[in-house]
């Protein structure tokens, strides 16, 4: 099963192509019909040509072919701007339907709370992991659960925090660094306890389930 996916940063990009196969062959582990194949990486970059959603719509339907499903990260922003990332995220969803008949179960949201990294403090032993950081994680100041995650409005400062903690105030590159490390460890059952992360895998999995990959 392949897929596209358009990300708003290198970062994005970096912990997305790591997770989302993970999410997939955990869903397919658990509900599917058959065995699925997943690359471990996207196999169309969208965005090329601009992140309005008429460019990506036309990106979508010009290489349909190369995949299954389109992924569309965008940050909610927080609750002031969720109503409107509801709105702008199925205009994506909508402009790829009318242009080509991309079926609109197959394009799925990656809408995190506030930041990306939200999900990736999620999993505190993940982070401690990726970290190599054999003490108590609480001194490093992360979150205890995954919903504590999704409410941070700054994820991003917290896990930089944490890093420099550990590592020391190097440079940013140490931030950027242990983000794939971080997505490798990351358990997807304690993933899951995020609202945000609920919100994408329920979509992924009616997309999932219009392929026939599971029940």
């Amino acid at each position: 099963m392949s897929w596209a996916a358009m990300y708003e940063g290198e970062t994005d990009r970096a912990y997305f192509d790591i997770i989302i196969p993970l999410v997939i062959e955990d869903i397919t582990r658990r509900i599917g019909t058959r065995n699925v194949t997943v690359p471990l990486s996207s196999t169309a970059q969208l965005g090329k040509g601009g992140r309005s959603i008429e460019s990506v719509a036309a990106e979508i339907c010009a290489e349909r072919d190369a995949f299954h499903v389109a992924f569309i990260h965008a940050d909610t922003g927080g609750r002031s701007l969720e109503a409107k990332m509801a709105g702008r995220s199925y205009a994506f969803k909508e402009a790829a339907f009318n242009l080509c008949g991309f079926p609109l179960d197959r394009c799925v949201i990656i809408a995190p709370r506030h930041e990306t990294e939200a999900w990736m403090l999620a999993d505190q032993e993940a982070v401690g992991l990726a970290l190599g950081y054999r003490g108590d994680l609480s001194e490093l100041g992360l979150p205890q659960s995954p919903q504590e995650a999704d409410r941070l409005v700054d994820p991003k400062s917290i896990l930089a925090t944490a890093v420099h903690k550990v590592r020391g105030r190097r440079s940013t590159s140490s931030v950027q660094q242990i983000i794939p490390a971080i997505a490798q460890r990351q358990r997807i059952g304690i993933l899951r306890d995020s609202p945000s992360f609920q919100l994408f895998e329920s979509q992924l999995i009616v997309a999932l389930r219009s392929l026939g990959c599971v029940n």
